[in-house]
């Protein structure tokens, strides 16, 4: 259906895609030929918080931006049924999901985890391919981790503290560990104040089963446990020969050092850094950013005579 809301500001296309046993919720801006997909974070970030990518639809682009599976309002596995919370699942899943939207290939623009999703399909399905975005990401899970645990460094004394005590007796749920995570949050996720009600929402509604069971209990802690703990495809990157933009913040969790790294390893790709921003340059430097990408997109699929 088709409708407006909110958080999105404009008329888009909202429904439920069926990829095979079970449905994803998905909202389409535009009305062009020309694909690009926007993967959220998290994992078990809903994909409101990506709302900026919507002013990329246009009536050349479709822009899809949808929940993967067990997030927000796409199905869920049934009570204590968690193996599809995996990078492999989530990567065919984004298959499941070109397939059935009958298109070719794909512009993806992957946000933090996901884009480190994005590799992953690029490594995968190369044919299906266009070019990437690949803002505030990661090829490294644990390296990722190291870069969050540098910027720990850079708080205060004070959340630095309970930082260290709260992890050391797993007392997660503390009123100062909490305090520590917003002062982190502020500094290296978000710095737009207040945060917009987009990136609100989407912290209130995510699955944190999905976090827990892949990343860990907290943005500082990568489980032993955790099924993305060691994965990485920093091996495989000369592999991926197509357009590619990596985009980062002078203030990201996920450092600059990381990006420019990753920029660095890819046979195809340019480097933007947002001197203002930290994880989410969209909401942050809103205009830069869109110029940024939709300049990108102009060049790697220029208009048709």
């Amino acid at each position: 259906m088709t409708t407006t809301d909110d958080y999105f500001g404009r008329d888009h296309d909202e429904e439920y895609l069926d990829v095979g046993g079970y449905e994803l919720f998905y909202r389409r801006f535009g009305s062009g030929d020309e694909t690009l997909v926007g993967l959220h974070g998290g994992p078990g970030v809903p994909h409101d918080y990506l709302a900026p990518l919507a002013a990329h639809g246009t009536d050349r682009r479709s822009v899809y931006l949808y929940d993967q599976f067990g997030v927000g309002r796409s199905d869920g596995p049934a009570t204590g049924d968690f193996d599809r919370y995996t990078a492999e699942h989530y990567r065919d899943e984004l298959e499941a999901f070109r397939v059935a939207l009958g298109v070719d290939r794909l512009h993806l623009y992957g946000h933090s985890w996901g884009g480190m999703l994005a590799l992953e399909y690029a490594l995968a399905y190369p044919d299906r391919v266009a070019s990437l975005v690949l803002a505030n990401a990661f090829a490294d899970a644990n390296a990722a981790h190291a870069g969050i645990r540098a910027t720990v460094e850079t708080l205060s004394e004070e959340s630095r503290e309970a930082i260290a005590t709260h992890e050391a007796s797993r007392t997660f749920d503390a009123p100062e560990f909490q305090a520590a995570v917003m002062e982190l949050i502020g500094e290296h996720v978000c710095r737009a104040d207040p945060f917009p009600d987009p990136v609100s929402r989407a912290f209130e509604e995510m699955n944190h089963d999905i976090y827990g069971l892949m990343w860990g209990p907290t943005e500082f802690v990568l489980a032993e446990t955790a099924r993305l703990r060691g994965r990485s495809v920093t091996d495989r990157l000369d592999e991926i020969d197509v357009p590619t933009l990596v985009l980062t913040g002078t203030y990201d969790e996920l450092t600059p050092e990381l990006a420019r790294d990753l920029a660095s390893a890819l046979p195809d790709a340019e480097l933007v850094e947002f001197e203002a921003s930290s994880h989410t340059p969209f909401w942050e430097q809103p205009d830069e950013h869109r110029e940024a990408v939709e300049a990108f997109l102009h060049r790697v699929t220029p208009v048709r005579q």
